[in-house]
């Protein structure tokens, strides 16, 4: 999954989930898949919780952007953009 449906699927279920990127080798300049699993299920080594409240900021940023930016939220680490988003909706 991108960041952009992982923010929107925990809004829509209020319920927060653990992320991590996907081991797969990475090419510079397309999107970052994240593997998702929910919150309380076994090792939780490697994982990085992603909260509502977290996500619900993200997601209003997501919604501020235009659509040309929309498209490069994805190729941003998800890390990178829960910083980004915390720095300007504060």
């Amino acid at each position: 999954m991108f960041a952009s449906q992982i923010q929107k699927q925990i809004v829509d279920n209020h319920s927060a989930c653990l992320i991590r990127p996907r081991k797969e080798e990475r090419v510079k300049g397309q999107p970052i898949q994240y593997d998702v699993k929910p919150l309380f299920t076994g090792n939780k080594k490697g994982w990085v919780l992603l909260d509502v409240t977290t996500a619900h900021a993200l997601q209003t940023c997501y919604n501020a952007l235009s659509p040309a930016n929309q498209e490069r939220w994805d190729r941003i680490s998800i890390i990178k953009l829960v910083d980004f988003t915390w720095e300007h909706v504060i």
